[in-house]
């Protein structure tokens, strides 16, 4: 790896935050009314300049962002939600009582063992779901005064309002405590120096994913004028960046794709739980019989969960469930309002592919 990239990997991970440009609905269409990221910093730190998301040095680093994003243009990546859900789980696996925390409800005895955030607001209904179904020893350790007195002001809104969901989506909830017990077990370890070496662990998977992809090339993400052009570049790279997203996720066991890791851990659990399958907690789009397949939806769409096929005398609008994250993008800029999102089934998320509409030319 030369200079030049290692400046890069460096800066990157760096920040906590992973920001995806080509995610951004606001981003690819005027017609977006997303304003989620702005509306809920507490700093105000986020704008949109020069068609970029733009993060300021006020940024405290809480992450309401990447949870109320629906397309994850912004996204957490120390921790990564995957390796949160799976610090969580092991430590819950491995001690009598584990509390999550954030960063301004202190523990002193090290012998608690404990998982911190920077806010519980930065977890969203998916990873509350997760450990909600396998940590029943687990308790949130919060009180009303610490958010009341917080600079993150929209943090309890948020938090409290994504672990209900995730809870209902479970059939199970987590305790909320503003007091800490001791386990009855003496513990075999220092959890504080333990804590230190997972978030070690931590920052050197994310740096190697970063030094991967950097020395790799390619970009997880098609813009929208990606999709428009079909020329000899266009495609190569494409092909290129397909091939580069295989080895990053098979050396790193994430998806390049932070929206398709949120919306793993959703899937995950709709496999295990036949009742959570036949709740309706997801959105999808359904195309009225007289679309004129102007392709706009497809092109905009910000995950590519809606694709166009022409071949034998055929049109279709096809949609791959797991990618629509119901960011309604494609009925803000359906010019004759053919396409809308209704309630379905979360089994409907299993479906490979379903198909929308078809046109015989």
């Amino acid at each position: 790896m030369n200079l030049f990239k290692l400046v890069n990997v460096i800066e990157k991970g760096m920040s906590t935050l992973n920001i995806e440009q080509n995610l951004c609905s606001r981003l690819i269409s005027p017609k977006s009314t997303c304003q989620s990221c702005v509306a809920n910093c507490p700093t105000n730190s986020i704008t949109f300049k020069n068609n970029k998301i733009e993060v300021d040095d006020h940024c405290v680093e809480c992450g309401l962002c990447t949870t109320v994003c629906p397309t994850s243009a912004l996204s957490s990546q120390r921790p990564s939600l995957n390796q949160l859900v799976t610090t969580i789980i092991q430590m819950c696996g491995q001690n009598e009582r584990v509390y999550l925390r954030c960063d301004k409800m202190q523990i002193s005895d090290s012998e608690i063992a404990a998982v911190t955030v920077p806010c519980l607001g930065m977890i969203p209904r998916e990873v509350w779901v997760t450990i909600s179904s396998y940590c029943d020893n687990l308790s949130i350790y919060q009180s009303e005064k610490s958010c009341r007195d917080c600079e993150i002001s929209m943090g309890e809104v948020v938090w409290r309002k994504e672990l209900r969901a995730g809870e209902a989506m479970s059939g199970k909830q987590l305790s909320v405590t503003s007091t800490i017990q001791p386990s009855r077990q003496k513990t075999q370890f220092n959890n504080s120096r333990r804590a230190f070496f997972t978030r070690l662990v931590s920052e050197i998977k994310t740096t190697n994913k970063l030094a991967l992809r950097e020395e790799l090339g390619g970009s997880g993400v098609q813009s929208y004028q990606e999709k428009l052009q079909e020329n000899h570049m266009i495609k190569v790279k494409k092909e290129w960046t397909a091939v580069t997203n295989r080895i990053v996720e098979r050396v790193t066991n994430e998806s390049v794709l932070p929206n398709i890791n949120k919306r793993n851990l959703f899937l995950a659990e709709i496999q295990k739980n036949e009742d959570l399958k036949k709740r309706k907690d997801c959105r999808l789009p359904t195309i009225l019989p007289d679309c004129n397949f102007c392709g706009a939806c497809t092109i905009l769409c910000p995950t590519s969960a809606l694709t166009l096929e022409n071949g034998n005398g055929v049109t279709m609008i096809n949609l791959e469930p797991a990618k629509c994250v119901d960011c309604h993008l494609c009925e803000e800029i359906c010019f004759f309002q053919h396409i809308f999102l209704q309630d379905e089934l979360n089994g409907k998320l299993l479906a490979k592919t379903i198909v929308l509409a078809v046109k015989r030319n």
